[in-house]
């Protein structure tokens, strides 16, 4: 498969979609730091999560969690194939303000309520308003509440912090940062900070970084650059580091990942993430 050309970035975008038909491809261990909604459209999709082995057949949802193991496979002859959603923590976060992350253990669902959340996100048109798209997420928010465990309450101040957090992350991509200088600008000790940076965003200061790297990589397979290029425009140590990272969050190398996911054009959020 190819990738989509890519497009502008668009404001107001609250989640991603993408599809992918596999045969023979499988995804070795991974995580990364979005709640990704694969709905089964066709085959078997088998995949270990949380120390089991996990199967979702056509009309069922996968349901991973930021930042979990997980991996995937054909379960039966023929491959699978799948709609993906992905969703940042942060988003979920502002429309459910003052809770933490919602949790599925399971890893798979046949919710009729998610379910229909899930597709009337998928199903959306590129003349969709922002309007459409923010209550979907809305929906898709109320809908994993209910199957999940009861989120626990979380403080402004907290929030506050961990949002001011990601800001100077994103701000030093290229040279990295310290916990030492996101204590000094937050103002919360380091263990304190990382703790609550989980709670709210699902990962550690450290992944994030990673992570926010990683979309640069991903935005410029889609313009074909060169990966030493893009390794040292990143702030990855050289190729291979970056590669070594790409595969330990993505479960495939940069170049099968660009042939293996098609991105839909419509939908794409600030910093482009898929499964």
């Amino acid at each position: 498969m190819t990738m989509d050309k890519p497009v502008p970035d668009t404001p107001c975008q609250p989640f991603q979609r993408f599809h992918a038909e596999l045969v023979d491809t499988a995804f070795s261990p991974h995580r990364h730091d979005t709640y990704t909604f694969a709905l089964t459209t066709r085959g078997v999709q088998d995949f270990d999560y949380r120390g089991e082995t996990r199967r979702s057949r056509p009309g069922a949802v996968v349901v991973l969690h930021p930042d979990e193991l997980h991996d995937g496979r054909p379960g039966a002859e023929g491959g699978f194939g799948y709609a993906g959603l992905t969703v940042l923590p942060e988003t979920l976060a502002r429309h459910r303000p003052g809770q933490t992350l919602p949790f599925l253990a399971g890893g798979v669902s046949r919710d009729r309520h998610l379910l229909v959340a899930i597709r009337t996100a998928l199903s959306l048109d590129e003349q969709a308003s922002a309007l459409e798209r923010e209550n979907a997420v809305i929906e898709l928010a109320q809908a994993l509440d209910a199957v999940s465990d009861a989120p626990a309450t979380i403080s402004p101040v907290t929030q506050a912090v961990v949002d001011a957090a990601c800001a100077l992350i994103r701000e030093n991509l290229e040279d990295g940062i310290s916990l030492a200088a996101l204590e000094a600008v937050t103002g919360q000790d380091r263990w304190q900070l990382c703790r609550d940076f989980r709670t709210l965003r699902g990962t550690s200061p450290a992944r994030y970084l990673t992570q926010r790297r990683l979309d640069v990589v991903r935005d410029g397979l889609t313009r074909r650059q060169p990966l030493a290029d893009l390794a040292d425009a990143a702030g990855f140590a050289d190729q291979a580091h970056m590669s070594r990272q790409f595969k330990a969050a993505y479960g495939i190398s940069p170049g099968r990942y660009a042939r293996t996911i098609v991105q839909d054009r419509t939908a794409r959020l600030p910093h482009p993430v898929l499964h």
